[in-house]
């Protein structure tokens, strides 16, 4: 387009921005989340020497039974400790991580909200002018044709 405006040279395209502040430093106190890998990549059992609890013949599979059985989450220095114990703590840790991201949610969102806020303004008073333009050279026109009309009066009927 010549001389007018072409959206797709004109108009800067860009993704949403969020601009947030870091966090406010508090003495003594720090936040660290944290997770163990997965129990399922760890081997369940730890078997000593196979004895067969059921043997049979050449074609047959035969079974062991495992000597010792550890639980993989389970530190040996703790006996009392249950392995629901871990879970809960990876459960605590990913509901305060997810109330982390709701917030930064939140805040990119008021963010958004703002700079829409601040581009309706813009396109108000920037309508606002050329309503006023508008009025003022529809006011210039009609005193314009008054002028006309009073140097050449219309011809007679």
């Amino acid at each position: 387009m010549e001389g007018g405006l072409d959206p797709q040279r004109d108009v800067e395209q860009s993704g949403p921005e969020c601009d947030i502040p870091p966090p406010l430093p508090t003495e003594g106190v720090q936040f660290e989340a944290s997770f163990p890998k997965p129990m399922l990549s760890e081997p369940a059992y730890t078997a000593g020497p196979s004895e067969p609890a059921y043997t049979a013949g050449p074609s047959e599979p035969f079974f062991t039974e495992p000597s010792h059985t550890e639980i993989p989450s389970q530190a040996p220095h703790a006996p009392n400790h249950v392995p629901w114990m871990d879970l809960s703590a990876q459960i605590n840790s990913l509901g305060t991580r997810m109330e982390e991201l709701a917030v930064v949610n939140d805040t990119c969102f008021y963010s958004m909200e703002d700079r829409i806020d601040q581009y309706q303004t813009g396109f108000t008073s920037q309508f606002e002018l050329l309503d006023q333009r508008l009025g003022r050279m529809d006011q210039q026109h009609e005193e314009m044709m008054a002028y006309l009309r009073s140097v050449f009066p219309p011809p007679p009927l």
